[in-house]
């Protein structure tokens, strides 16, 4: 209890609270996207744009070092590498949903090389980088280091995937059961699904900041997966999704200061008890009653 309100009240603690804060904006998108993403099963689609979004984080410091030795010190202050991850992430997008649109047969294996060369051209551009770059919370995020800007950012982001959603929750919602019927009014099902997955792309690498590419899929899934166990309803999974990650930041995060421990795995590990407990409670409600 006396840690609780040395969070609340001291002003050493200024950088959790605003961790807290941030990951309570996150949730918003994470509940939301994740909904869709279990729901249409597209979760290797979202592995796939969150590791070519490293690529993009390979080719945003490149350039930022290039500028640099270039004495362009100005304009690379204002190159961040989420940027150039965005780009890269967005259009992997296009690419995927083409590829799942166009290319049935050899999706899988398509997926497999898209997700791995985003990997390794992010790799190939750090690697021929001058100096020594620290990329661990890139690949493993920091939510403890969160930038103003980046705060903005996944407010922004927040904000703009609860509007797109409320317009075209109907649309999306038929996408993920029901294209038959929006061919048949006239609607581009592959127009829907690219659009929801440059919404994928957007997010996953905004998140990357928070849990980081290793771990960033396990938040966009687990909560959606938990609530599916709950409530079949659409909408009122996306509400449950973003509770429960809302649940699982916080309390990863309260956990963490507490024990001295990484946040992002520990946010992480709490999901995952939180999925098992469903799954087993299910499992043990069906067992005895029979």
């Amino acid at each position: 209890m006396n840690h609780i309100r040395e969070i609340i009240f001291l002003p050493e603690y200024a950088f959790l609270r605003q961790a807290f804060w941030v990951s309570a904006l996150a949730s918003l998108s994470f509940g939301i996207i994740g909904t869709f993403v279990v729901v249409r099963r597209i979760g290797y689609l979202a592995g796939a744009i969150s590791h070519c979004a490293f690529g993009g984080i390979g080719i945003g410091i490149f350039l930022q070092q290039t500028l640099i030795a270039a004495g362009l010190t100005t304009l690379a202050s204002q190159l961040n590498p989420i940027t150039t991850a965005v780009v890269f992430s967005v259009l992997s997008a296009f690419l995927i949903g083409a590829v799942q649109s166009y290319a049935k047969e050899r999706e899988d294996a398509v997926i497999g090389a898209v997700w791995a060369v985003g990997m390794a051209v992010g790799i190939l551009f750090l690697d021929n980088t001058n100096g020594y770059h620290n990329v661990s919370a890139y690949l493993f995020g920091e939510i403890l280091l969160i930038s103003n800007p980046g705060v903005r950012a996944v407010a922004l982001l927040g904000l703009a995937v609860l509007l797109i959603v409320g317009v075209l929750f109907k649309r999306f919602e038929a996408v993920c059961f029901d294209e038959e019927n929006m061919t048949l009014h006239g609607l581009s099902p592959r127009f829907y699904f690219q659009i929801l997955l440059i919404l994928v792309a957007v997010t996953v690498v905004l998140m990357i900041q928070l849990v980081g590419v290793i771990l960033v899929i396990a938040l966009l899934t687990l909560p959606a997966a938990t609530a599916a166990r709950l409530t079949n309803r659409l909408l009122s999974m996306t509400i449950v999704s973003s509770l429960l990650c809302f649940l699982y930041s916080w309390l990863g995060l309260y956990l963490s200061s507490l024990f001295n421990l990484a946040a992002a795995p520990v946010i992480i590990i709490i999901a995952v008890l939180g999925y098992t407990a469903i799954v087993l409670n299910e499992f043990l409600f069906r067992k005895y009653r029979m």
